[in-house]
């Protein structure tokens, strides 16, 4: 199985709820997650006239593909109310990103993999380190914990363990 990497952020509603409600969902769905990391309270990223986020990575296993899962996300952002029309980086209640899939490349019109804004986002980046360090990105010759040292940590803090 490969490991895969997600990224899950809200802020909108009750932000600690969305996001044990996304977990759930997954895992409903037969996805095991094998770890997670803890939560963290992050500025917001593109449009910054919104509330803050709380973003939480998740290692998970599953023997479905990539097309399968993101059905399945999209799924579950719909059901937990995630609206359109707030734009491309506007508020949400829940957001569910495919982060890696071990050293799948993925590069269709609805769906890349690696998920092509995770180094424009330094705080992505330091909170998939902190459950994957060693993880070395598809095509990379450098381990997370090496692109997380490099970011800055303005902008983010732990929210809770």
């Amino acid at each position: 199985m490969k490991r895969i990497f997600l990224l899950l952020g809200t802020n909108l509603g009750d932000l600690k709820e969305n996001l044990e409600g996304a977990c759930k969902a997954i895992e409903s769905h037969g996805i095991k997650i094998l770890k997670r990391s803890r939560i963290y309270k992050t500025k917001p990223w593109g449009v910054s006239e919104q509330p803050d986020f709380l973003n939480q990575a998740l290692e998970v296993e599953t023997e479905l593909s990539a097309a399968e899962l993101l059905k399945i996300f999209k799924n579950i952002e719909t059901r937990m109310g995630r609206g359109e029309g707030r734009g491309r980086w506007g508020p949400r209640l829940i957001d569910i990103d495919i982060i890696f899939m071990g050293n799948l490349v993925v590069d269709q019109a609805d769906l890349k993999i690696p998920h092509r804004q995770f180094f424009k986002r330094g705080f992505a980046v330091k909170i998939l380190s902190e459950i994957a360090p060693d993880f070395r990105p598809p095509g990379s010759s450098k381990a997370l914990h090496e692109y997380a040292r490099g970011e800055s940590n303005e902008g983010i803090q732990i929210y809770c363990d």
